[in-house]
């Protein structure tokens, strides 16, 4: 072939290379080396599965890029907002109750204990915000605990994905190595049952860390060569940080993964035995410091949280919430929610079971198959809870993230995943910048079609430059990544428009989001009229009936009130002003001759309404 340095083969593989180019690999095909060569150079690009060895700038672009893709996702929409429910507001009381140093061993909403999950969510984040807190609201600060959970959890199935399949995912896929180790976590966040749960500040951000970092090193344990001691204390510890953020049910599932792997031969060795050992002293700290100084300073609450919040919420014998509504529900939330992370996963495992069956998958891939174990037990443990939320699957992402990174699209899928990606989240993302500029101008209600449900219509954006700025800076990133978008490949490039979509709407409409999401404004009104009653100006005891923690939170948090929970409005005497909270079709009665003196709610929310009184006599 003229001007070539070098014809190669590697089994079936072919590759070509000159003096004046980069190598191209071609697909194995039945013709001999010559017509081979005779295609690379008669076929257009188009025709041809390859992979170009890119230059070094071309390579550091690429990876930079996906880099910045991935951090900008992750930032957008964390910071510059109130905590929304559910699940954040009471979440932040406790980190409030832990930043104030009230009780660092047993969690507390408002001024009442609150045990349904461990600490170690509310203490990082009251870490974090004490480290903030001259620059810092209490809540943006705990974010920051938020934001370096996920960066933990990026990075262990990132290196992860990129050990399972770094060698080979270049040549096959048509990626650089460098890009491909972004893809996992991409996979991992970007799936829609995770887009908004990673960013709430949430007891199941820690969890999904540790679920990942004990993937991560049950995966590596399944090779002779690395160290039984660092991964299988590195398993450990990733165990032992899923029960220290929610319980037991992901270290269950891990326990169970650990001892089902068995089944595969590169697990059934003494190696793999000590490891287990050192995972189990490696978890023991996590498992017990915090649990026997919690009984000590309260069995009652400690029997509470281990019993009823972990085994009665399990088996159905307590109702603390999001009970099952129906396998149907179920199966279509699984569906769902795990797109596109679980669909290519189920597409890579068939055909890897197409190419020899599931012996020689387990055999060949054993990483992988301890990945479909835990996918399947964390599953099959979810179908047999009696309560359920869509929630409990963020610690799946992890495993079904590195599975479906190892897909191979074909040709035709890869030109329609981006064509799509490109024109959807294209007019998605121009028409929230449309939607930005009607609220700005106080057009509402313009081309409004059902959004008034969720948000308030005539609510007028303030314009924020640092909002518009990030915004810019998102849209710029769309921008670069549609100009890469062969480079990147289909995958990536459809989470650059995700990030486009979601980075706009968690900045120019962020303010507009968390007006209607946000306590901050009826609360404020709540503190007026409160201080309009003499007896209330000097702090004194405010009842609540029918308001639940997350409420109490956010009343502590915004106006540093801390109300008495009443068990029935017979003890409403107990203080001199009384707040309740009635549901849509479900109005509390106030006590007999007890006045009235405001009453309001979220904007655009119809469901919950609240309305303060004081005693009789009381502010006249």
């Amino acid at each position: 072939m003229p001007g070539a340095r070098r014809v190669g083969a590697s089994g079936k593989t072919l590759y070509t290379c000159s003096a004046r180019g980069p190598c191209v690999r071609f697909l194995p095909l039945r013709r001999g080396v010559s017509n081979v060569c005779r295609r690379a150079n008669s076929r257009p690009f188009a025709e041809m599965s390859i992979a170009i060895s890119s230059s070094s700038s071309r390579t550091r672009t690429i990876y930079w890029l996906s880099a910045a893709l991935l951090f900008a996702f992750l930032l957008a929409g964390l910071f510059d907002r109130d905590p929304w429910k559910a699940d954040e507001p009471y979440s932040v009381g406790m980190v409030l109750n832990f930043f104030r140093g009230h009780d660092l061993i047993v969690p507390h909403v408002a001024a009442d204990p609150f045990v349904e999950k461990p600490p170690v969510m509310y203490w990082t984040g009251a870490i974090f915000a004490r480290l903030t807190a001259g620059v810092l609201p209490v809540f943006d600060g705990a974010q920051l605990a938020v934001l370096a959970w996920l960066v933990v959890a990026a990075l262990c199935v990132g290196r992860l994905a990129q050990r399972l399949y770094g060698s080979q995912y270049g040549s096959q896929n048509g990626h650089d190595t460098e890009t491909f180790q972004w893809l996992a976590p991409m996979l991992m966040v970007g799936s829609f049952g995770a887009i908004e749960n990673i960013h709430k500040l949430t007891a199941d951000v820690p969890q999904l860390a540790g679920a990942a970092l004990a993937l991560a090193a049950l995966a590596r344990l399944a090779r002779a060569q690395n160290s039984a001691r660092l991964w299988g204390w590195l398993f450990g510890t990733g165990a032992g940080i899923a029960f220290l953020s929610k319980g037991l049910l992901v270290p269950g599932v891990l326990g169970l993964t650990a001892l089902a792997v068995l089944a595969v031969p590169a697990y059934r060795t003494r190696r793999y035995g000590a490891a287990l050992a050192w995972a189990v002293l490696a978890a023991l700290p996590w498992l017990i410091v915090w649990p026997v100084l919690f009984w000590h300073a309260s069995e009652p609450l400690f029997v509470e949280w281990f019993w009823d919040n972990n085994f009665g919420r399990f088996f159905g014998f307590v109702h603390l919430g999001g009970e099952r509504k129906s396998y149907w529900n179920d199966l279509t939330s699984l569906v769902g929610l795990t797109f596109p992370a679980g669909w290519l996963a189920l597409g890579a495992l068939i055909a890897q079971l197409r190419d020899g069956g599931v012996r020689r998958f387990a055999s060949a891939r054993p990483e992988l198959a301890m990945l479909w174990l835990y996918v399947v037990l964390f599953v099959l443990t979810l179908v047999v809870s009696s309560a359920i939320r869509d929630i409990y699957m963020l610690s799946l992402f992890p495993a079904i993230a590195v599975l479906g990174a190892g897909v191979r699209l074909p040709a035709w899928l890869e030109k329609a995943w981006s064509g799509v990606a490109l024109v959807l989240m294209s007019v998605l993302g121009l028409l929230l910048w449309v939607r930005w500029g009607l609220q700005l101008s106080g057009n509402g209600h313009v081309a409004a079609g059902p959004i008034g449900k969720w948000l308030p219509l005539d609510y007028v954006l303030p314009f924020s430059p640092g909002l518009v700025l990030a915004a810019v800076g998102i849209a710029a990133l769309w921008g670069t990544a549609i100009v890469w978008r062969r480079q990147l490949g289909a995958l990536v490039f459809g989470f650059a428009g995700l990030l486009f979509v979601w980075g706009t709407l968690s900045t120019l409409l962020l303010p507009w989001v968390n007006e209607a999401r946000s306590y901050r404004t009826p609360f404020a009104a709540l503190h007026a009229a409160l201080a309009r009653n003499a007896p209330l100006a000097a702090g004194a005891c405010v009842g609540s009936f029918n308001v639940g923690e997350s409420e109490r939170a956010m009343l502590d948090y915004f106006i540093d009130l801390r109300p008495v929970q009443l068990p029935d409005l017979a003890q409403a005497s107990r203080c001199g002003a009384l707040l309740v909270l009635d549901k849509a079709g479900a109005r509390v009665d106030a006590p007999h001759g007890w006045r009235e003196i405001w009453q309001g709610g979220r904007a655009g929310d119809t469901n919950e309404r609240f309305r303060a009184f004081v005693a009789p006599g009381a502010g006249r």
